[in-house]
């Protein structure tokens, strides 16, 4: 694929945060192939320009196009969300948060629950509990792992940890007028949102509580009124793979500290070999409730 000079110019100052800038490139030279077209042109780099705006936001596009422009600060790496001690025998993965990415609300509580999560493993002593169900010597898979993400996207999946959390963002449909613009309905992959003569209408059953429909309503028809966390567990990704199951859905910060500590309360009774994954194909989710 060949690229403009103009629209390689274009890519440099995309407001993206820096990790997204290799999809973005693939994302415009899929234009140009559904164009039938070997050349990458400036145009298209709008296009895709428009398209990123739409998925992240106006809040995080208009902090990168002021850092582009000069007139704001570098987007920055949130060092809280990379888990770096080698010395304990658990780990905590979290998603692409880390590198910028999301609103500030988003970040803030991530980090929140990070912190609040280390010290929970920490007071539990984990590093002794998962040493002990140990079967041989210890290495990387002898660990206790979470993965967290900040919305239900999972760039980084929870389901094949031990636990994982899940933040989620419950929309809400307000009294403002609609206006009709359909801003909503590209950013619903689930197809969540119907537009009808009074308005968007949501299908509780289909949303997955991802909050992009309400990112840019211009009118505050959408809005998120509440934010949450959806809690699973039992996953793993070792020898023998499964995928976490359903815990709680849509739950407070403390409970989901709550679930966690009845995990490994629940371990502390475990034989040597087990994990969350045999005790909840064994006993069900109600076993850390």
């Amino acid at each position: 694929m060949v690229w403009d000079t103009d629209a390689e110019e274009a890519l440099a100052q995309l407001p993206v945060p820096l990790i997204m800038q290799p999809y973005a490139r693939i994302y415009a030279e899929k234009i140009a192939r559904h164009r039938k077209s070997d050349r990458v042109t400036r145009e298209m780099l709008v296009e895709t320009e428009k398209a990123y705006a739409q998925f992240m936001g106006r809040e995080k596009t208009e902090q990168l196009r002021a850092f582009l422009a000069g007139t704001g600060p570098p987007p920055a790496l949130e060092d809280e969300l990379f888990f770096t001690d080698n010395n304990v025998l658990y780990h905590i993965e979290t998603c692409f948060t880390k590198y910028g990415e999301n609103s500030d609300t988003v970040r803030t509580a991530l980090k929140d629950m990070m912190r609040s999560v280390c010290a929970v493993l920490e007071e539990e002593r984990v590093t002794d509990l998962m040493a002990d169900l140990a079967l041989g010597p210890i290495h990387g898979a002898s660990r206790f792992t979470v993965g967290m993400t900040g919305c239900p996207n999972c760039c980084v999946s929870p389901y094949l940890k031990d636990f994982g959390i899940i933040m989620q963002h419950r929309v809400d449909i307000t009294e403002a007028a609609c206006v009709h613009c359909g801003a909503c309905l590209p950013m619903c992959i689930e197809k969540a949102i119907q537009l009808t003569d009074r308005g968007p209408v949501i299908n509780r059953a289909v949303c997955v509580q991802c909050e992009l429909c309400s990112r840019d309503c211009p009118t505050g028809t959408l809005t998120v009124r509440e934010r949450g966390w959806r809690v699973i567990a039992g996953g793993s990704g070792g020898r023998h793979p499964a995928l976490a199951v359903l815990i709680e859905d849509f739950t407070t910060k403390q409970r989901v500290l709550t679930i966690l500590r009845n995990a490994i309360a629940r371990l502390r009774h475990a034989q040597p070999g087990e994990s969350l994954r045999t005790i909840l194909q064994t006993e069900g989710a109600d076993a850390l409730r």
